[in-house]
């Protein structure tokens, strides 16, 4: 079988093995993406679902804050409203100001089993002005004693009324209502209300649909006024429930055990807090809420305890159809993808058998074209003697041609070498670069001596060739062309052929050979111009080029293009170099700033008549993150009054100066994230030019189009 046909069949085999794994390469993914999918969605339901049930829990306890002060304020008022009637009956009127007991408890009896039966006040005190009770209504035989409740202080300083609630030590949380009982300008007594605060929560327990339990705090209550106080009104609480609160009331038999250990908690300080309490079945929202008196003192809680087994039951069937319904859709994603691709599978078969019969045609005419081919090659080698004839021809018009070309390319390089340098004068004056033009045009100028040279080389070797000689003996060929082995083999001349066209054929080689290398020459001195030329294009260029840059050659580089005009003036350069590492620069910028210090120190050692012209050249560290490059001069020095403006656009102290090298240097300093200042002790005293630099990691190498880009 040949090659075509063996490579045909192979394919074949590749096409049947990639059609039997189609399925499986398509369906494994698709399997992981579903389930990774649902995986998702059972997550975001889940996380959506703990987001509702803190929104719940948030709104009970707003709720339940909402209600309290709603129910505060409410029985505040009522409270009020009452005591104006009180105080406004002649018959208590006249008693309280008497101090008559018997007379306020006949004529209160009633009105306190009104208010109680009603209005749900558990609480009514009739007060001397000096805070002793004269009656407690609502326990007539308990009076005498000194009340020094803060709502009634604050009622006698405020003169009217006050309310807050209050813990006693019986273990009662009571919302009380003071105010002074004035008659006719003359201050009476006070009358004071109260209910308590159980008796308020029923209210709230019935209107939010949840149970409430109401607990103190055991320091602020007086334990055996506490169980006279149980006693009295049959409460079925017991003092060591919990090891620091004491229930006041509760409106469920069993506190779940998760409300127990919240309020079992030692060392506790009440605070807001919201749990959720699961147990038999059911579910529960918790909202625990601090107790405050009305000097804002925590004295207990209120722990609501509301069912929310409904809700919860209803959100965990709702996530169960969502999750069953992406499965369900999934699996039947799956089969419809799977009857596809067996569909798919089938038809990528069938071409395959058509591509597989295409392949063994093409294979069969591949190996007709190859016989053909060999009776090709067979009649080339019959024509082999005259076809290296012409090859032999063809390379010498083919070298003539290269060294025309060369001496053509010669003269537009030189044509655009003449162009660069009129733009590299342009650059450098727009830039303010001249002398760094000025040194660039000099090793153009001595590159193309060398190039001159070359190509006087190349022109005298074609104008010397021996090609001449070889056209002769090519004529001497074509004219005996009929007879050609006769005349090599017979005649004097033809038989002194064969050695003379070897004869020219080893001349012409050595030409070809010396002018390839001075065209090499030509080309390694057009490509060392080019280098200049780019180098000064990359000075010039507002391009930011980050590259690795060893400090100390960077400074030499534009010390040296500047040594010729530096040692004109004799001026002494000290090198002061730390050993440092090659690291991250805009090469371009950081010369062009060097440059122009170094250039700008040359010309105010120049203006210096007097004194030793002496310029110091540091590379170094300063701090952990910083380059630092410094130019000091022995020069004329600066003003104190121009330190400011010397980097000003424009500004500038000499008379051929055009104020733009500064200025241009400081932007640049600036774009690479560091700063250009300058230091003078005055005129005379010379001057400091100081570029610091961020150093940072490189982030690589600029490359060689990068470098060179204009």
């Amino acid at each position: 079988m040949t090659a075509p046909a063996t490579l045909a069949s192979a394919l074949q085999e590749d096409a049947k093995s990639i059609v039997s794994g189609l399925r499986l390469r398509v369906l494994l993914p698709l399997c992981l993406g579903l389930l990774l999918a649902l995986g998702v969605g059972a997550v975001v339901l889940v996380v959506a679902q703990l987001h509702h049930e803190e929104h719940e829990s948030a709104q009970a306890d707003e709720s339940l804050g909402v209600m309290l002060e709603e129910r505060t304020a409410h029985d505040v008022d009522a409270m009020k409203s009452l005591m104006l009637l009180v105080m406004a009956d002649p018959r208590l009127q006249e008693a309280m100001a008497a101090g008559d007991r018997d007379g306020l408890a006949v004529a209160s009896a009633p009105l306190m089993q009104g208010i109680r039966a009603r209005n749900g006040i558990s609480h009514l005190y009739f007060i001397r002005p000096d805070r002793t009770v004269l009656l407690r209504a609502h326990r007539p035989g308990e009076f005498d004693d000194r009340i020094d409740r803060f709502v009634l202080r604050q009622a006698q300083t405020a003169g009217g009324f006050h309310s807050g609630y209050e813990q006693g030590p019986y273990g009662s949380y009571t919302l009380r209502v003071a105010t002074p009982w004035v008659v006719a300008g003359r201050t009476i007594g006070f009358l004071e209300m109260g209910v308590e605060f159980e008796d308020l929560m029923a209210g709230i327990q019935k209107a939010l649909h949840a149970d409430i339990v109401v607990v103190m705090d055991k320091a602020l209550i007086d334990h055996g006024k506490w169980i006279t106080a149980n006693a009295h009104k049959s409460r079925k609480t017991q003092w060591d429930e919990f090891p620091e609160v004491v229930v006041l009331s509760r409106t469920v038999a069993k506190v779940p055990e998760q409300v127990r250990a919240h309020l079992s908690r030692t060392g506790r300080q009440a605070a807001e807090a919201r749990f959720r309490v699961k147990g038999d079945g059911t579910v529960a929202q918790v909202v625990a809420r601090p107790l405050k008196n009305t000097r804002g003192m925590v004295v207990g809680e209120v722990v609501m305890i509301k069912d929310v087994t409904e809700i919860d039951r209803d959100a965990m069937t709702s996530l169960a159809i969502v999750l069953a319904a992406c499965t369900a859709i999934g699996i039947a994603l799956t089969a419809f993808i799977h009857v596809v691709l067996g569909r798919v599978q089938k038809d990528v078969a069938v071409r395959t058998a058509r591509l597989a019969e295409t392949r063994r045609v093409l294979a069969h005419e591949q190996d007709e074209r190859q016989r053909a081919e060999r009776e090709l090659t067979l009649q080339q080698e019959r024509n082999e003697l005259l076809e290296a004839r012409a090859r032999m021809a063809e390379e010498l018009s083919e070298a003539n041609g290269k060294a025309e070309a060369a001496l053509r390319e010669n003269e537009e390089v030189t044509a655009r070498l003449r162009e660069a340098q009129s733009e590299l004068l342009a650059t450098a004056r727009a830039a303010g670069r001249a002398e760094i033009a000025t040194n660039v045009l000099h090793n153009v100028g001595n590159v193309l001596n060398s190039v001159n040279v070359s190509a006087g080389v190349v022109g005298s070797t074609l104008r010397n060739s021996r090609v001449a000689g070889l056209a002769r003996a090519m004529q001497l060929m074509q004219a005996h062309a009929g007879n050609l082995g006769q005349y090599l083999t017979a005649d004097d001349k033809g038989r002194m052929l064969p050695g003379y066209l070897a004869a020219v054929s080893e001349a012409l080689s050595n030409e070809r050979d010396g002018m390839l290398q001075e065209v090499d020459r030509l080309i390694k001195s057009v490509d060392h111009i080019k280098d200049i030329v780019a180098t000064q294009q990359s000075h010039a260029s507002a391009a930011n080029v980050i590259e690795p840059v060893q400090p100390s050659e960077l400074a030499e580089d534009a010390l040296s293009m500047q040594g010729t005009a530096l040692a004109r003036h004799q001026i002494t350069v000290i090198r002061d170099y730390a050993d440092l590492p090659p690291v991250p620069l805009d090469r371009g910028r950081v010369l062009q700033i060097l440059v122009n210090l170094i250039s700008n120190a040359k010309a105010a050692m120049s203006s210096a008549q007097q004194g030793e012209h002496r310029m110091t050249l540091h590379v170094g560290r300063f701090g952990s993150d910083t380059l630092r490059f410094s130019v000091s001069d022995a020069g004329e020095g600066i003003a104190p009054e121009n330190l400011t403006r010397i980097f000003a656009h424009g500004f500038t102290t000499r008379k051929d100066g055009h104020g733009f090298g500064l200025h241009s240097s400081a932007l640049a300093a600036r774009q690479m994230g560091g700063t250009l200042t300058a230091h003078s002790d005055g005129p005379g005293r010379g001057a400091t030019f100081v570029l610091d630099l961020p150093l940072v990691p490189a982030s690589g190498s600029a490359t060689p189009e990068a470098a060179t880009a204009v």
